[in-house]
């Protein structure tokens, strides 16, 4: 478990995150993602971090008709701990208000608010007596709502609530049944406190990037509706925490942008099912345009280009679907296994090469129905996002196993969202960069990503 305790940087000592070098690695948030967002929930710790993490997106949810709710886990009344005028309980009670009027500012009614109420400073977090009770309590809310999207903050983000709330959501979202919730996290503190070890260590497009030049105004106006943080109205503790200009411009003047972490580690999306693919297939025998599309046909020239030998003894191709790519490797194979778990794309495959004596089609799903053998190439296009991360792991190290000394391994994947997919393309080929083959080369156009490896 991390350390949750609240890092505090002398201000003489230089800050050691660069705000310009981590939001250079962003990608735009795909807005195909944005288009099929229903629901969406926010988890601050304290009132104020969702209007300074999130305010934007908030806005743009609200904007456009999406449901948004919003859960506060402490009742944000340790700002001012020695204000005789604001005792604890008279400062949770202004901050829940000021909350309210922020989110009312971006769009949420106060029906879409809820408060946890617990210890500002000091949540529960994992392992300490009291954060079952919050776990279950958010276990609840995120069944009854059912977002497909929750925001989170960063799990090293350093102060202890940002922490502990975290570590409450990875807890309730173990048990899920029927929910796959996205999980993007947003950093508060790590601007300003963060230390060495708390620095976030992203692969490529695991940060995200929303334009919300067209809510600034909304976001700051929700920001300092939070008077009591942001003014001198409570003057008599000068020890009193207060949002100053700088901390409060790491959020509004980002370029008009929030910054989001998706990282694959908080991936909870299942393995798509057998059924999944058969409905596909009945309502389209060709329901990705393999034999006419432009795309694949260009993608496809691109794989066959791509193999670093003219000839191999024996390969495997994991999800040959309707056997146009198949066909098109058979010229460079003694041999061939062609896997897919869709029976009836296979049928339509074994007609477009009947009586071939090099290919051995078989209906299989990986990483269960994983072909025994040993191969020379391996071809995965188009099929790692449809697998969990578990499963992807698992086939990894099954093509690591398998593959022979020397042997070739190819993937190649779309990159853009598709609301089934547990995976996305970028987090696919960025799992198999952990892998022990050796890496060739690796191209990457607007639509698609090819990755070669090697075997050593």
């Amino acid at each position: 478990m991390p350390n949750i305790s609240l890092v505090i940087i002398p201000k003489h000592m230089q800050k050691v995150f660069n705000a310009k070098a981590f939001r250079d690695q962003a990608i735009a948030v795909d807005p195909k993602f944005l288009a099929t967002l229903n629901k969406c929930l926010i988890l601050a710790p304290h009132p104020d971090d969702e209007s300074l993490g999130c305010g934007g997106l908030i806005s743009y949810l609200t904007e456009h008709d999406r449901q948004v709710k919003v859960i506060f886990t402490t009742d944000g009344s340790a700002s001012h701990p020695n204000s005789i005028e604001y005792p604890k309980e008279t400062l949770s009670g202004l901050r829940k208000k000021e909350a309210i009027a922020a989110l009312q500012i971006l769009g949420v009614e106060a029906d879409q608010i809820s408060f946890y109420n617990g210890k500002d400073s000091g949540l529960e977090a994992e392992g300490e007596e009291g954060f079952s009770k919050y776990v279950e309590l958010l276990h609840r809310d995120i069944t009854d709502f059912e977002p497909q999207l929750i925001l989170v903050p960063y799990e090293l983000d350093p102060h202890r609530d940002h922490r502990a709330t975290w570590q409450m959501l990875i807890a309730a979202t173990k048990d899920l049944t029927g929910i796959v919730p996205i999980i993007w996290e947003y950093p508060i503190w790590l601007y300003e406190n963060a230390a060495l070890a708390d620095l976030p260590s992203l692969k490529a497009a695991e940060l995200k990037a929303l334009d919300i030049s067209g809510y600034i105004q909304q976001k700051e106006q929700a920001i300092f509706a939070h008077y009591s943080q942001t003014t001198d109205l409570i003057s008599d503790d000068p020890s009193g925490f207060r949002l100053l200009p700088e901390m409060i411009a790491n959020f509004t003047d980002a370029g008009g942008k929030e910054y989001f972490m998706q990282r694959a580690k908080l991936n909870l999306g299942s393995t798509l099912s057998q059924g999944y693919f058969d409905r596909i297939y009945e309502e389209n025998s060709d329901p990705w345009d393999f034999e006419t599309s432009e795309y694949e046909k260009s993608k496809y020239q691109h794989t066959l280009k791509s193999l670093p030998d003219e000839h191999y003894s024996s390969g495997l191709e994991i999800g040959c679907s309707i056997g146009v790519l198949t066909a098109m490797l058979i010229p460079h194979l003694d041999s061939l296994i062609a896997i897919d778990i869709s029976d009836k794309a296979l049928q339509v495959a074994k007609k477009r090469l009947a009586n071939n004596p090099k290919i051995d089609f078989r209906v299989a799903g990986i990483p269960d129905g994983f072909p025994k053998g040993n191969f020379d190439l391996i071809v995965m296009s188009e099929v790692g996002y449809y697998l969990s991360m578990a499963d992807l792991k698992k086939t990894i190290n099954l093509i690591e196993e398998q593959l022979l000394i020397e042997g070739t391994l190819i993937i190649v994947h779309w990159t853009h969202y598709v609301v089934d997919y547990p995976l996305s393309g970028d987090e696919v080929h960025e799992c198999f960069l952990d892998s022990k083959l050796s890496h060739l080369h690796g191209d990457r156009n607007k639509d698609y990503r090819l990755d070669v490896y090697k075997k050593l």
